[in-house]
């Protein structure tokens, strides 16, 4: 196998012709599927695209090519193939499918969505059910009620089969400390956990006693954990779900709080059954669950509306500050000198997920642009580390009248270098309905601003509930028209560029003495309702 092999690279310019076209079309067929046995990725798309030039590509072969690419994360090149194998059969369901999970990588939210809801109807495919409940909630115009109706939908599908009592409570004479379990398949990341850290080290093991179900398959790394001496921790990438279900139970817990959500699809099964007597959704939900083991949900005022309530499969209990209070505890860079006052143009940026850049997104960002032509924009994310995405994306950003020369996509970096791309950013755009979360929260940290707006549902108001909650409540607009405007002013107003100066210097004493940062009072808040939800 070549070094372009094993690191699973893929040409830039499309599928390239290496195999003598000699051969017949089931000989070239099998030689493909040998080579995708092996791992030979550029030897499969070689061997398909000699398929392709005899004339002779059928769907399972144009799905054979958008499949390999998806494998090294081509999006836009399998949606092309994807898109020919089904001008060639429209009603095959593999091939739409895998469309869909490709459009949205692309950020192409709305077309994913309506071909998943294709195959989930035509067929009744759990996976496609699934994948439409998961990305539901950052899907432009689906509504509270919509977002109900398709999780509950997937929960019934998940649902254990047969009727069980929900576990008992142990009296409080035999069991004097709450004790409580978390689940999350992403401990071992800990710029993503910020928010988790503190509430985790900072109960009282004189009340608490807690467990974690460490959900990963790719090693854990717990050195920031400081466990009491009644905690444990288990570790449960290689259990399957009925093994995963009969362990939690086994604990015996008070109450199992979920920090997954729909990150992780293949466990909401899990959380579809009854495993304590208290289930709670916090951290990584932003939308109801829709499941029966999951009756409460944690947010804040700014991300859950009073009138949203009957559209929550839970009942909600909100934070008296931003349901996502963070502490920094990895390396992270020093804020950096504002770049547009150092000899740089004005940039904006943003470091979110490709699958959060909407068409709608494209839209204000692109209208920025035009509206302030000598500032710049500045992306990266893992979607881009390909050519053929970055040129996809330059694409949705040339048509709708933003020039090339504005735009520097970067590829992604090892943490602590992502983190520098900061460095060169005045202000961060906001995405949209899909706010940024983990992104928010760095970009402040860095010294940046992060420009958003109150949407019309809780992932639209995730970057609202931090900002809010610090002192940077002025760079969260009205609406999507007042966004684009604001973005323009900070952009093209030099007295607006001296304000972001002082910003950036006193930003990280200002995050620390502020209520988003205030931990303390998150892990009294939680604690106190852990007790309370107890005793009822």
């Amino acid at each position: 196998m070549s070094r372009q092999e094993q690191r699973g690279d893929q040409p830039s310019g499309g599928i390239s012709a290496c195999v003598p076209e000699s051969r017949s079309r089931d000989e070239l067929r099998g030689l493909a599927e040998q080579y995708l046995a092996q791992g030979k990725v550029i030897s499969v798309l070689e061997t398909l695209n000699a398929i392709i030039g005899l004339g002779a590509a059928t769907v399972d072969d144009w799905l054979m090519a958008g499949n390999t690419l998806l494998l090294v994360k081509e999006f836009a090149q399998a949606a092309g193939a994807f898109e020919k194998g089904l001008q060639l059969d429209a009603c095959h369901v593999e091939c739409r499918y895998n469309l869909a999970t490709a459009q949205f990588q692309l950020g192409d939210v709305s077309s994913a969505a309506a071909n998943f809801l294709i195959v989930a109807e035509r067929t009744n495919n759990l996976n496609a059910w699934t994948s439409l409940a998961t990305i539901i909630p950052g899907l432009p115009g689906a509504c509270h009620r919509r977002v109900l109706e398709i999780r509950r939908i997937c929960a019934a599908l998940w649902a254990p089969s047969g009727n069980e009592d929900p576990p008992r409570i142990p009296p409080r004479s035999r069991h004097p400390r709450v004790r409580v379990g978390y689940v999350s398949a992403f401990f071992h990341r800990s710029n993503y956990m910020k928010p988790v850290w503190a509430l985790l080290n900072g109960h009282d093991r004189q009340r608490f006693e807690i467990v974690l179900f460490a959900d990963n398959t790719d090693g854990t790394d717990l050195n920031w954990f400081q466990p009491g001496p009644h905690d444990h921790v288990h570790l449960t990438g290689a259990l399957d779900n009925a093994q995963m279900i009969q362990l939690i139970r086994e604990q015996s817990l008070d109450i199992l709080v979920d920090l997954n959500g729909y990150s992780v699809p293949a466990r909401l099964p899990v959380l579809a059954a009854r495993l304590a007597p208290v289930g709670v959704a916090w951290f990584n939900m932003y939308a109801t669950s829709g499941l029966p083991g999951m009756d409460w949900i944690v947010g804040d005022e700014f991300v859950i509306r009073p009138e949203e309530e009957p559209y929550y499969s839970e009942r909600v209990k909100r934070l008296p500050q931003s349901y996502l209070s963070f502490a920094v505890g990895h390396e992270a860079p020093a804020v950096a000198p504002q770049p547009c006052l150092n000899g740089h143009v004005f940039t904006f940026g943003s470091l979110v997920s490709q699958y959060k850049i909407t068409p709608a997104v494209l839209d204000a960002w692109s209208e920025i642009l035009q509206l302030a032509p000598e500032a710049g924009l500045l992306l990266a994310n893992r979607t881009l580390a390909s050519p053929s995405n970055r040129e996809y994306l330059l694409g949705q950003f040339e048509r709708r009248g933003a020039r090339s020369n504005q735009i520097e996509l970067l590829k992604p970096a090892e943490h602590f270098a992502f983190l520098k791309y900061y460095d060169r950013i005045d202000v961060a755009l906001d995405a949209f309905p899909y706010n940024g979360g983990t992104t928010t929260t760095e970009a402040i940290w860095q010294g940046v601003p992060v420009l958003t707006f109150e949407g019309d549902r809780w992932a639209s108001r995730t970057s609202t509930s931090l900002l809010r909650n610090c002192h940077l409540g002025e760079f969260v607009a009205s609406g999507v028209d007042a966004y684009v405007a604001a973005a323009i002013r900070w952009a093209t107003d030099s007295g607006s560029h001296q304000r972001l100066a002082e910003l950036r210097r006193a930003m990280r004493p200002c995050l620390l003495d502020s209520a988003v940062c205030r931990t303390s009072s998150m892990v009294q808040a939680m604690e106190d309702w852990y007790w309370e939800v107890c005793e009822r």
